[in-house]
Protein backbone atom coordinates (compact mmCIF):
# COMPACT_ATOMS: atom_id res chain seq x y z
CA UNK A 1 0.00 0.00 0.00
CA UNK A 2 3.15 2.26 0.49
CA UNK A 3 3.95 1.95 -3.19
CA UNK A 4 0.53 3.40 -4.07
CA UNK A 5 1.41 6.22 -2.34
CA UNK A 6 4.69 6.38 -3.41
CA UNK A 7 3.94 5.69 -6.99
CA UNK A 8 5.08 7.70 -10.21
CA UNK A 9 1.71 8.61 -10.71
CA UNK A 10 1.39 10.51 -7.25
CA UNK A 11 4.72 11.58 -7.44
CA UNK A 12 4.04 13.21 -11.20
CA UNK A 13 0.93 14.99 -9.92
CA UNK A 14 3.29 16.62 -7.10
CA UNK A 15 5.50 17.94 -10.05
CA UNK A 16 2.17 18.97 -11.61
CA UNK A 17 1.01 20.66 -8.68
CA UNK A 18 4.95 21.95 -8.23
CA UNK A 19 4.67 23.75 -11.57
CA UNK A 20 1.08 25.27 -11.00
CA UNK A 21 2.15 26.88 -8.20
CA UNK A 22 5.38 28.50 -9.63
CA UNK A 23 3.71 29.30 -12.85
CA UNK A 24 1.34 31.04 -10.29
CA UNK A 25 3.58 32.83 -8.74
CA UNK A 26 5.11 34.36 -11.77
CA UNK A 27 1.54 35.06 -13.35
CA UNK A 28 1.30 36.77 -9.68
CA UNK A 29 4.13 38.79 -10.25
CA UNK A 30 3.62 39.88 -13.50
CA UNK A 31 0.06 41.00 -13.13
CA UNK A 32 1.70 43.33 -9.84
CA UNK A 33 4.13 44.81 -12.04
CA UNK A 34 1.93 45.79 -14.83
CA UNK A 35 2.06 48.97 -14.55
CA UNK A 36 6.56 48.75 -13.60
CA UNK A 37 8.77 50.30 -16.49
CA UNK A 38 11.09 47.63 -18.25
CA UNK A 39 9.74 45.13 -16.26
CA UNK A 40 9.62 41.93 -17.94
CA UNK A 41 7.46 39.33 -18.17
CA UNK A 42 7.75 36.04 -16.69
CA UNK A 43 6.58 32.35 -18.23
CA UNK A 44 7.39 28.75 -16.84
CA UNK A 45 7.90 26.01 -18.89
CA UNK A 46 7.53 21.96 -17.46
CA UNK A 47 6.56 19.77 -20.36
CA UNK A 48 9.44 20.74 -22.42
CA UNK A 49 12.46 19.73 -20.01
CA UNK A 50 10.29 16.97 -18.38
CA UNK A 51 9.25 15.36 -22.23
CA UNK A 52 13.09 15.35 -23.50
CA UNK A 53 14.15 14.23 -19.89
CA UNK A 54 11.84 10.82 -19.79
CA UNK A 55 12.73 10.22 -23.70
CA UNK A 56 16.36 10.36 -23.05
CA UNK A 57 16.20 7.80 -20.00
CA UNK A 58 13.86 5.82 -22.08
CA UNK A 59 16.80 5.51 -24.69
CA UNK A 60 19.71 4.68 -21.90
CA UNK A 61 17.50 2.54 -19.69
CA UNK A 62 15.02 1.23 -21.74
CA UNK A 63 12.20 2.29 -19.70
CA UNK A 64 12.89 1.03 -16.75
CA UNK A 65 10.55 1.91 -13.55
CA UNK A 66 13.13 2.47 -10.85
CA UNK A 67 15.06 5.37 -13.89
CA UNK A 68 11.42 7.21 -14.45
CA UNK A 69 11.41 7.87 -11.05
CA UNK A 70 14.84 9.40 -11.19
CA UNK A 71 13.59 11.39 -13.99
CA UNK A 72 10.16 12.75 -11.98
CA UNK A 73 12.30 12.82 -8.79
CA UNK A 74 14.52 15.47 -10.93
CA UNK A 75 12.20 17.23 -12.68
CA UNK A 76 11.68 21.05 -12.01
CA UNK A 77 10.29 23.75 -13.80
CA UNK A 78 11.68 26.61 -14.88
CA UNK A 79 10.70 30.22 -15.06
CA UNK A 80 11.89 31.87 -17.98
CA UNK A 81 11.92 35.93 -18.73
CA UNK A 82 10.52 37.38 -21.85
CA UNK A 83 13.46 39.91 -22.38
CA UNK A 84 12.32 40.55 -26.69
CA UNK A 85 8.16 41.42 -25.66
CA UNK A 86 7.38 44.83 -24.70
CA UNK A 87 3.89 45.82 -24.48
CA UNK A 88 4.20 49.56 -23.99
CA UNK A 89 6.40 52.78 -24.21
CA UNK A 90 7.99 52.45 -21.31
CA UNK A 91 8.94 48.75 -22.30
CA UNK A 92 6.76 46.92 -19.86
CA UNK A 93 6.12 43.35 -21.06
CA UNK A 94 3.28 41.90 -19.57
CA UNK A 95 -0.42 41.97 -21.52
CA UNK A 96 -2.77 41.80 -18.16
CA UNK A 97 -5.34 40.45 -20.22
CA UNK A 98 -3.55 37.47 -21.35
CA UNK A 99 -1.91 36.86 -17.93
CA UNK A 100 -5.22 37.61 -16.12
CA UNK A 101 -6.68 34.69 -18.68
CA UNK A 102 -3.56 32.85 -18.01
CA UNK A 103 -4.21 32.99 -14.04
CA UNK A 104 -7.87 31.29 -14.59
CA UNK A 105 -6.79 28.19 -16.89
CA UNK A 106 -3.95 27.83 -14.42
CA UNK A 107 -6.12 28.18 -11.45
CA UNK A 108 -8.73 25.63 -12.99
CA UNK A 109 -5.54 23.01 -13.81
CA UNK A 110 -4.26 23.65 -10.49
CA UNK A 111 -8.29 22.72 -9.11
CA UNK A 112 -7.89 19.30 -11.56
CA UNK A 113 -4.52 17.68 -10.15
CA UNK A 114 -6.19 18.51 -6.60
CA UNK A 115 -9.11 16.45 -7.22
CA UNK A 116 -6.94 13.78 -8.94
CA UNK A 117 -4.71 13.68 -5.75
CA UNK A 118 -7.75 13.58 -4.08
CA UNK A 119 -9.26 10.89 -5.65
CA UNK A 120 -6.07 8.73 -4.99
CA UNK A 121 -5.82 9.57 -1.49
CA UNK A 122 -9.60 8.64 -1.04
CA UNK A 123 -8.93 5.28 -2.52
CA UNK A 124 -6.02 4.56 -0.52
CA UNK A 125 -7.93 5.64 2.49
CA UNK A 126 -10.84 3.29 1.74
CA UNK A 127 -8.38 0.56 1.13
CA UNK A 128 -6.96 0.79 4.58
CA UNK A 129 -10.66 1.06 6.29
CA UNK A 130 -11.30 -2.25 4.19
CA UNK A 131 -14.60 -1.11 3.08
Amino acid sequence: MAGYLFSNSMLMLERAMDFQWTKFNAISDNIVNAETPDYKAKYVTFEEALDSSIRRSIRTTGGQGSAMRSVLSSARPVVHVAENESMRMDDNGVNVAEQETELIRNTYQMQYTMDAINGKITLLRTLIRGQ
